[in-house]
């Protein structure tokens, strides 16, 4: 089987154990690198469905600070 590494094809047979070792390390990693791509790609959706859900439905009731106390002291905030 070849492997094709910068462009260039290697005869895997021709390989010594620790290369064959690192192809198959590379190729988990790549692997691996786009799983959590997708994984972050679909937590950020996440985030901002949620953050739209509560901009959207939290009740006036429910804040506590006045704006002359939100001068004083920053205020704590979900970012998406």
């Amino acid at each position: 089987m070849a492997i094709n590494i910068d462009g260039k094809q290697y005869d895997e047979t021709k390989l010594d154990d620790k290369c064959k070792n690192s192809v198959v390390q590379v190729s988990a990693l790549q692997k691996r690198l786009r799983d959590l791509s997708n994984e972050f790609d679909n937590v950020k959706v996440l985030i901002k469905h949620h953050s739209d859900y509560l901009t959207a439905n939290l009740p006036a009731s429910a804040l506590t600070e006045d704006k002359a106390n939100s001068e004083d002291k920053p205020a704590e905030t979900t970012q998406a």
